[in-house]
């Protein structure tokens, strides 16, 4: 069975987001496209199956929940590995992964800004930093509140030929719960001097400022 352009850049997709699909899988009620969503992600991951075969075949690890949904299905095990042998990854998505490496698409705090930024057109590149806060407000949440956890993130936007800085800080409570963001507007270009610096914004309205002024430059 050959794999669709349309299973690849769906798992393609699935893979740069760092998710593994498996409220996606439980959908499916075809049995070739869940092996050739199985296998995509596989392929894509630069995975094999990895299986347990003793009294009933089921799968684990990668996009398993795509395999055992395939199972379900009425699919073979040696119809997903014969699928998984007669396909290889298209060029254009190998260039999408190659090209996306690095957009930290699977960070939590700032995936979704990465991915509004790439859907939009253009495209952003983080800068090498410590990852340690950079704002007054950042430094002093971690000074004062253990709870606290601070990243300062240091981004490049591409929009055209116009290339923009972007540093904030990201604002947690020990890496879980809702996350604040914080401008260092003097280590941003003038694009963003409307968005807020002397108080943190949610997540949606930070990252829907930042749009905005994108979108405006």
């Amino acid at each position: 069975m050959i794999i669709t352009e349309k299973d690849w850049s769906r798992m393609t997709d699935l893979v740069l987001s760092g998710k593994d699909g498996s409220g996606v899988a439980s959908t499916i009620k075809d049995k070739n496209k869940a092996i050739a969503r199985y296998v995509a992600g596989l392929k894509l991951s630069n995975d094999t199956i990895q299986a347990f075969t003793s009294s009933r075949v089921s799968f684990w690890g990668n996009f398993s929940a795509f395999g055992n949904r395939a199972l379900e299905l009425g699919a073979t095990l040696d119809e997903i590995k014969n699928t998984y042998c007669e396909n290889a990854v298209p060029g254009i998505f190998l260039q999408k992964m190659e090209s996306r490496a690095g957009k930290k698409l699977r960070n939590r705090f700032v995936g979704d800004l990465s991915k509004k930024i790439l859907d939009a057109g253009m495209d952003i590149n983080f800068l090498p930093h410590n990852g340690n806060a950079i704002t007054g407000m950042g430094m002093d949440a971690m000074a004062r509140n253990g709870r606290k956890w601070t990243i300062g993130y240091k981004a490049e936007v591409t929009k055209g030929v116009q290339k923009f800085k972007l540093t904030f800080d990201a604002i947690t409570d020990e890496g879980d719960g809702p996350t604040s963001y914080v401008i260092v507007l003097n280590e941003s270009d003038a694009i963003f001097k409307s968005i807020p610096y002397w108080h943190d914004l949610g997540k949606l309205a930070f990252f829907n400022q930042v749009m905005e002024c994108l979108n405006k430059a």
